[in-house]
């Protein structure tokens, strides 16, 4: 029994921003009726992947014990997530939200997008950062205009202070794939070997790097090693409360 396309991909799309699990798809596809019954879970599994490949769903993205799916316009994004803050710290006027607030009140795989929907919205000046001491509390402009005469035009969103360079997952699989691919097979890829392949500045990568480790779609291998090139160590990732630090990258399965 071969699954169509259509039907697979139907059903990713009917769940919306909710997203559908990877077990509840499986349940459907797989089931539980018996060998004879049964779509082997293989040919399940390979349609998803053909589903991915070609960018027309999105995922796994980690929620708790799930693993969500999506239809490729569908769930978070750093704009969608953007959104969210900007109607956030507007209906708070003028009480100021800390990112933890601001944490607090958004749901599910929307919170590891704050950090960068962050940085857009003040980088468009959506947004404003108000620093106190060491933290940092954001308040809408419209606001800050209206209560404390604060004026400046705001940035369009063709002029919008985007990174010159915006790496994606689906730019750093294949060419983690083909890297794997040369090592025979060895999944730990070192990051300064996809920054060289991606041609991609070492910020941006790492910021990639460090949001799908949030997600559970990039596993970070430390390195005690002292005899690695300078050129590797330099391009490794760094983390607040980590002594050692992140030389290699593994992409977990797909499915």
């Amino acid at each position: 029994m071969t699954i169509p396309l259509d039907h697979l991909l139907s059903d990713v799309a009917a769940a919306g921003d909710a997203g559908v699990s990877l077990s509840k798809l499986t349940k459907k596809y797989v089931g539980k009726a018996g060998a004879k019954a049964r779509t082997p879970e293989v040919e399940f599994r390979d349609r998803l992947a053909v589903l991915l490949r070609e960018g027309a769903i999105r995922g796994p993205f980690k929620n708790g014990a799930a693993q969500l799916y999506f239809a490729a316009d569908k769930g978070p994004t750093v704009e969608t997530v953007a959104a969210k803050v900007v109607q956030l710290v507007l209906h708070a006027g003028v009480k100021l939200l800390s990112k933890a607030a601001l944490r607090g009140k958004l749901k599910g795989l929307d919170k590891a997008y704050l950090a960068d929907a962050l940085a857009q919205a003040v980088a468009r000046r959506a947004i404003l950062e108000v620093a106190c001491g060491v933290s940092q509390y954001y308040i809408h402009r419209d606001v800050a205009a209206e209560r404390f005469n604060f004026a400046a035009e705001p940035l369009s969103m063709g002029e919008a202070r985007e990174p010159a360079w915006r790496v994606t997952f689906e730019d750093l699989r294949p060419v983690y794939n083909r890297l794997k691919a040369e090592q025979k097979g060895f999944p730990s890829v070192k990051i300064y070997d996809l920054m060289r392949a991606l041609g991609a500045p070492i910020d941006e990568l790492h910021r990639l790097i460090a949001q799908e480790a949030k997600m559970g779609r990039v596993l970070i291998n430390p390195t005690t090693s002292v005899e690695l090139p300078r050129e590797v160590m330099d391009a490794a990732l760094r983390l607040p409360g980590h002594s050692e630090p992140f030389v290699t990258i593994v992409i977990e399965d797909e499915l």
